[in-house]
C-alpha cells in the first residue's frame, strides 16, 4: 500500500479505532517461555506478565491514607484464583517527589514581565518525572460540569504541574491526533483546556426529575384513559430503558476504548505512568448488571494498565450532587407516588454511574474521588499517591497461560497481614505473555503511523524541526518547516557508479487547536549523491522543506517521522506554533529564521559564512548569531505616514538573561510594504560556553494602543 494511501486510511478510520482497540483480542497462540529480567534498573519501573514471572504493583495505606513504607515479604500474602501464591520477588519502590520550582521575578526597563516558554525544546523519555493523562470524559459529562472541569484542569497546569512533567489532555469524543497534546508545554495545554467544549451527544448520567415520567396528571384525573395511559407509559418505559442501556453500553464502551487507546500511547514510556479519568461516570452493568460488553473490555484495559505501568484514577466532577427535587427540576405535576418513584430512580442513577467509576479505578490499583466540589483536591491526591508502592512477583501455573485459556482472567487478590492497613493493587490479568500481547508495528507504513501518534515518537534517527509562520501577502498564510537529519545512523548503500544512494519516507502531519489532523503527506525519496555531495551529508547531514498553507488563525502541531528504508530506522520531531490573526490589524510577528555568521579565520571558514542553520540551529562558538523576522501590521504616525518601531534582543540560559541589547529604532527606509516590514538584527555568541539557550527577540509600537503595543517571538538554539 503507498504511503500516502496508508496515511489516509488512518484518519478515516481513526474514530472507529477508538472502540475496536478496546475490543481487541490476543490472537491464539503458543506461549513463549521469558526469562524475567533481572536488573534492578528494569525491575523499578517495570510490570511484567510472563510465563516465568508475573509482577504486579501494590499500594499499601493506613487510615488516614497515608502510604506504609516498613512491610517486609513476610507482611503479604498473594492469591490468584483463591490459589495462594509463593513470592518470588519483592521490592519497595519509592519516588523522588519533584519540587514546586522556585519562582523568580525577571524585570526589564520599559517592558512587561517576559519569562521563556517553556516546552521548546521536547522532552527526552530519561527526563520525565511524572507521566499524567488527563481524560476529559466529554462522553460522559453534563453542561454544568464541563466548566468545573475546566477550571480545575487550568488551575493544575498552571500550579501544580512541574517542569519535567509530560502531561495529556484527551477527551474521550475526539480523534487520534488529540494524543498529540502530550507535552511539557503549558501554552498547549492551556488551549486545549480552553477548547473544552460540552458535547451535545454526551450520556445524561442524572436527568431532572419531570423529565422522567409521561403524564400522570392526566391518568389521575380522567379514569377512562387510566388503563390506555398505563399501557402507553408501560411500553414507552420499557422503550426508553431499553434505549438508555444501549446508549449508555455504547458510550461507556466509547469511554473506555479511548481510555485503552491513551494505555497503550503510553505503553513505551519509562516507569509509572497515571491515567486521570473525569467524568460524570457511567453504569457497567447496566440494569440487568449484566453489561458483559463493557465489563470485558474494563478486565483488558486492567491487564493493559497493568502491562504498560499505568495506574487509572477517576475523579466525579459532579462534585456533590443532590438527588432530590430543586428548584430547576419540573416536579410540579409529579403525584406524590410518581415523585417517590423518580427519587428512588435518581438514586438508583446516581449510585450506579459512582459504582462505574469506582470499578474503573479500583481494577487498575487507582482509587475513585467522589463527592467532592474541589476537583483540585483530587488532583492533589492522585498525586500524592505516586510516592510509593511495592512490587510483588510470583511464578504462576503453567495452566494460567494454557493457549486453551487465554481469554480467561486470573483475579489477583493481596492481603495484608498487619492490622489497620488497606490494600489496592489490580484486580487481575490474562494469561498471554508479554510477546503476544504486545503488537509489533511490521511494515515501514505502520512504523510511521505508530511513531506520528506515540508520544515520544520515534528516536533512532535524531530529526530536528523548525516550523516558521509567514505571511508574504494577504490571506496566503503558511507554515514552513525546517527538517534536518543526522547523519549518524543513516545507511548509505553503495552503487556500482561509485554513487552513493539513500533512501527515506518522509510523512508530515498537522494538527489543529482540537486534535484534528487538517494536513498530511506521505513522500518517498531516492537521494543518489556523488563523492562531494556524500563528504558534505556525512558533515552537515540531510534537510528538508514542507510547506502547508494555512487558512485559519489558531494554535497548530507540525510532526514529522523520517524512515531510513535501508536501516528501518525512525526519527520524528514536532513543533507548536500560534498562528495570529492579522486581519485585526494588530502588531504581530513571523517566526524567527536564525542564520550563523561565521568568523572567516580560514578557507573553510569563508566558504561556510553565513549559512542557513533553520532545522538544527546549532552554531559555532566563533560565530555572529543573525535573526530575521517580519513584522507585520505596524502603525504608521500621523505626520510622516511612516512606523516607528524598535527592537531589543535577549538570550537566556536555564530562564535566566544572560545578554539584553537596548531598544534600537528599526528604519523604515527600503522597506516595500509596511504591512510586511523586514526585521533583522545580529548577537555576538562568541565565547559563549556549549549549550542550549533561547533568544527572545521584542517589537515595540508607541504609535499603536498599550494593549498592542508590544510583540515578541522566541527560539531555541545550541552552541556547541
Amino acid at each position: 500500500m503507498k504511503l500516502m494511501q496508508f496515511l489516509s486510511a488512518v484518519l478515516i478510520s481513526s474514530l472507529i479505532s477508538l472502540v475496536t482497540l478496546a475490543q481487541s483480542q490476543v490472537p491464539p497462540q503458543a506461549p513463549v517461555k521469558s526469562q524475567p529480567e533481572s536488573t534492578e534498573k528494569e525491575s523499578e519501573g517495570v510490570f511484567r506478565v510472563n510465563t516465568q514471572l508475573v509482577q504486579i504493583d501494590a499500594v499499601v495505606t493506613d487510615k488516614k491514607n497515608a502510604h506504609i513504607e516498613d512491610l517486609k515479604e513476610s507482611d503479604f500474602e498473594i492469591f490468584v484464583d483463591g490459589k495462594k501464591q509463593s513470592l518470588t520477588y519483592f521490592r519497595l519502590v519509592k519516588l523522588a517527589l519533584p519540587t514546586l520550582p522556585v519562582l523568580v521575578e525577571t524585570k526589564r526597563t520599559g517592558i512587561t514581565t517576559t519569562v521563556p516558554p517553556p516546552g521548546l525544546r521536547q522532552l527526552a523519555p530519561e527526563q520525565v518525572h511524572r507521566t499524567i493523562a488527563l481524560v476529559v470524559d466529554d462522553l460522559g459529562l453534563s453542561f454544568g460540569s464541563i466548566d468545573a472541569v475546566r477550571d480545575a484542569l487550568r488551575k493544575f497546569v498552571n500550579t501544580q504541574m512541574q517542569e519535567n512533567d509530560l502531561v495529556g489532555i484527551i477527551q474521550t469524543g475526539k480523534g487520534l491526533g488529540s494524543l498529540q497534546q502530550f507535552t511539557s508545554d503549558k501554552r498547549i495545554l492551556n488551549i486545549a483546556i480552553d477548547k473544552l467544549r460540552w458535547n451535545p451527544f454526551s450520556r445524561d448520567m442524572l436527568p431532572s426529575f419531570g423529565a422522567q415520567v409521561g403524564d400522570p396528571v392526566n391518568a389521575s384525573t380522567d379514569p377512562s384513559k387510566a388503563a390506555a395511559f398505563e399501557k402507553r407509559e408501560g411500553v414507552r418505559k420499557a422503550l426508553s430503558e431499553r434505549n438508555d442501556d444501549f446508549r449508555d453500553t455504547v458510550f461507556s464502551v466509547g469511554t473506555l476504548g479511548a481510555v485503552n487507546f491513551v494505555v497503550r500511547g503510553l505503553r513505551e514510556l519509562p516507569g509509572r505512568k497515571m491515567v486521570i479519568l473525569l467524568s460524570d461516570g457511567f453504569r457497567l452493568f447496566g440494569r440487568d448488571h449484566n453489561n458483559s460488553q463493557a465489563l470485558e473490555n474494563l478486565r483488558r484495559l486492567t491487564d493493559l494498565a497493568n502491562r504498560a505501568s499505568v495506574v487509572l484514577y477517576t475523579i466525579d466532577a459532579r462534585g456533590i450532587v443532590v438527588v432530590m427535587p430543586t428548584a430547576a427540576d419540573d416536579a410540579r405535576a409529579l403525584s406524590p407516588q410518581a415523585a417517590m418513584e423518580a427519587e428512588r430512580k435518581q438514586m438508583q442513577l446516581f449510585s450506579d454511574s459512582q459504582d462505574g467509576l469506582r470499578a474503573f479505578a479500583e481494577n487498575t490499583g487507582g482509587f475513585a474521588v467522589l463527592n467532592n466540589n474541589d476537583l483540585n483536591l483530587g488532583l492533589q491526591r492522585v498525586m500524592q499517591d505516586n510516592q510509593s508502592y511495592y512490587l510483588l512477583g510470583f511464578d504462576p501455573d503453567d495452566e494460567q497461560f494454557n493457549v486453551k485459556y487465554q481469554d480467561k482472567f486470573h483475579a489477583i487478590k493481596i492481603k495484608v497481614n498487619r492490622p489497620g492497613l488497606a490494600v489496592r493493587t489490580r484486580s487481575g490479568y490474562f494469561g498471554v505473555t508479554e510477546a503476544l500481547a504486545r503488537e509489533t508495528p511490521k511494515t515501514g507504513e505502520q512504523q510511521i503511523i505508530n511513531a506520528i501518534f506515540s508520544p515520544f515518537g520515534a528516536r533512532d534517527l535524531s530529526v530536528q524541526m523548525t516550523s516558521l509562520f509567514f505571511n508574504p501577502q494577504p490571506g496566503k498564510s503558511f507554515v514552513r518547516s525546517y527538517l534536518h537529519v543526522d547523519p549518524d545512523k543513516l545507511k548509505f548503500v553503495d552503487l556500482p557508479t561509485g554513487e552513493k544512494e539513500l533512501t527515506l519516507d518522509v510523512a508530515t502531519f498537522t494538527f489543529d487547536e482540537n486534535g484534528k489532523a487538517i494536513e498530511h503527506s506521505g513522500k518517498w525519496y531516492s537521494l543518489r549523491l556523488n563523492k562531494t555531495q556524500y563528504e558534505a551529508a556525512l558533515k552537515k547531514g540531510i534537510s528538508y522543506e514542507h510547506d502547508t498553507p494555512i487558512q485559519k488563525p489558531g494554535a497548530y502541531q507540525f510532526r514529522v517521522v523520517i524512515r531510513d528504508v535501508g536501516s528501518e530506522k525512525l526519527g520524528s520531531a514536532g513543533q507548536f506554533i500560534t498562528v495570529p490573526n492579522l486581519e485585526k490589524n494588530q502588531l504581530a510577528l513571523s517566526g524567527l529564521t536564525l542564520l550563523g555568521s561565521q568568523t572567516p579565520t580560514s578557507e573553510e571558514a569563508k566558504s561556510e559564512s553565513a549559512q542557513p542553520n533553520n532545522a538544527a540551529r546549532r552554531f559555532n562558538r566563533n560565530a555572529r548569531l543573525e535573526y530575521w523576522l517580519f513584522i507585520y501590521n505596524a502603525q504608521l504616525e500621523k505626520e510622516t505616514q511612516k512606523p516607528k518601531l524598535s527592537v531589543q534582543s535577549e538570550i537566556y540560559q536555564d530562564g535566566k538573561v544572560i545578554f539584553q541589547s537596548s531598544f534600537q529604532e528599526l528604519p523604515s527606509t527600503g522597506q516595500t510594504d509596511l504591512k510586511r516590514i523586514v526585521c533583522g538584527g545580529e548577537v555576538n555568541i562568541n565565547n559563549l560556553p556549549r549549550g542550549e539557550y533561547l533568544l527572545h527577540v521584542i517589537v515595540k509600537d508607541p504609535v499603536a494602543k498599550a494593549k498592542y503595543a508590544e510583540s515578541d517571538q522566541w527560539m531555541d538554539f545550541s552552541i556547541q
